[in-house]
């Protein structure tokens, strides 16, 4: 039986759907549920042990036949490359405690990671750092000619970030800091079109400048220069980082169940039900949401949400981000005596070497990556298509790596169902208005996962919500 999400307010209202029970995996009777989890990624697989470990009766339903969300790892291919997450700071303490806890070893990737040198290719061109700072068409001011694309926004950030506590980027107090990355870099002395090649050829957060928030931006900074402060390691789990959820997993006591698409959420004064797309139904004291909005947005809530929370669940972008993953036949870079690594302004986006062979040296493979408006072309064109004109950009930028490169993967972000994006960003306004309200609890249904943290990014963003929706449903 199939449930659309049209059909779900209905056989709430009237009742027409009966809450499976739970099975435990413990011999004996079923017993009534006090929570259920929806996501298997970080967030929701933490959330899980924490309330199990006070003692709740939980149960776990991802969408997914895998657990990890983001954190995705390429088992089949060469060095495992990571389709999502890949490592995390030396201050990333709730991460390294989940680590400890799940079992799985983690090394220290940041020799490795040292060793990406990006050769820069404009209009299908190698430059040298030397050529591209007396190039005509360089547009950055006199005193950056030097910097490559790639450093310039960051590093005007990391000079002149006006938020005086990262800490406090949700306060209204920061309220003028809210406008778009644009305007700051403007009015640090870029030009649009300086603007256009630094950050919208590939930007790490929006489809361009004009999409994210300065303010985002400049919390990021902080917390980045914050978890510089505490070590210099980049940690990631040795065999592939998606077997930190997997040990996660292994840790909960109560039923993880895949395939679970939820559609409906209802909640009522003594409990919640969660309706799923193959017609399955729970019901549990409480509800802990981990789904990104991007997924939420697609779910029946009864009641709705309203207001300002509303408003973010409809509004709040992901980043578009599509991975192509390509082995090399022989070591062509060698041949040309150029980074394997490049950064280009073509259909080929950003190139990085993966060195995740015996030795920091050995390149594994190629990860190619293309963000934003790259990202959806490459979606439109499909796997077959997008693979085939990346290899042969890189061949004709690189005439050495003719006839070398064979495409692996095609895995991206906004057409993954259960994420339609990456991580969340918040564009020009939104911090203010929305970053202090948007995961608050709805009747019975609590809110977590990396877009509701306040105090970090990524993985530990994810951790830290965690933390708080537990206490959030311990409380009530």
């Amino acid at each position: 039986m199939d449930i659309t999400r049209r059909d779900v307010g209905a056989l709430l209202a009237g009742g027409l759907i009966a809450a499976a029970p739970a099975v435990s995996r413990a011999a004996g009777a079923a017993k009534p549920l006090d929570v259920i989890v929806l996501g298997a990624g970080m967030s929701g697989l933490n959330a899980a042990w924490l309330l199990e470990q006070q003692g709740q009766r939980v149960m776990v339903l991802e969408g997914r036949g895998r657990v990890g969300g983001r954190v995705h790892t390429l088992f089949d291919q060469p060095g495992v490359p990571e389709m999502g997450f890949n490592a995390m700071a030396a201050g990333y303490g709730r991460g390294i405690d989940a680590a400890k806890r799940a079992g799985v070893e983690l090394y220290d990737i940041g020799p490795r990671m040292a060793k990406t040198n990006l050769t820069l290719a404009l209009g299908g061109k190698i430059m040298t750092r030397a050529e591209w700072a007396a190039s005509p068409a360089n547009p950055f001011p006199a005193a950056r000619k030097a910097m490559m694309p790639w450093e310039i926004s960051g590093a005007i950030m990391h000079q002149n970030n006006p938020l005086k506590d990262w800490m406090k980027w949700t306060d209204p107090a920061n309220a003028a800091l809210d406008v778009s990355l644009h305007d700051f870099l403007k009015g640090q002395g870029l030009s649009d079109a300086a603007i256009r090649l630094a950050v919208d050829t590939s930007p790490y957060y929006g489809g361009s400048a004009y999409d994210v928030s300065a303010l985002m931006s400049e919390f990021a900074d902080g917390w980045t220069k914050a978890q510089i402060t505490l070590g210099m390691q980049s940690l990631a789990v040795k065999g592939g980082n998606e077997k930190l959820p997997m040990g996660m997993a292994k840790l909960l006591k109560g039923d993880l169940l895949f395939g679970k698409e939820v559609v409906g959420i209802s909640s009522d004064a003594t409990g919640a039900t969660v309706v799923c797309q193959d017609g399955s139904s729970y019901r549990a004291g409480r509800v802990v949401c981990s789904l990104p909005f991007s997924t939420l947005r697609r779910v029946k809530l009864d009641p709705g949400l309203t207001g300002l929370q509303a408003q973010a669940v409809e509004t709040i972008a992901y980043q578009l981000i599509s991975n192509i993953f390509i082995t090399a036949k022989s070591p062509f870079w060698e041949k040309d005596k150029l980074s394997a690594s490049m950064w280009t302004d073509g259909v080929a986006g950003t190139v990085i070497a993966q060195r995740f062979g015996e030795s920091d040296d050995e390149i594994t493979g190629l990860l190619v990556q293309a963000r934003a408006d790259l990202s959806a072309y490459w979606d439109r064109l499909g796997p077959a298509e997008a693979m085939r004109r990346v290899v042969a950009e890189i061949e004709a930028i690189r005439p050495a790596a003719k006839g070398q490169l064979e495409a692996k993967a095609y895995y991206s972000w906004a057409q993954e169902p259960f994420n339609a994006g990456d991580w969340a960003y918040f564009g020009p306004g939104q911090v203010t208005t929305f970053a202090n309200v948007m995961s608050a609890p709805s009747g019975r249904v609590h809110f977590c996962g990396e877009h509701t943290a306040t105090g970090n990014r990524g993985l530990e963003a994810a951790l830290e919500s965690s933390e708080r929706v537990a206490l959030e449903v311990l409380s009530a």
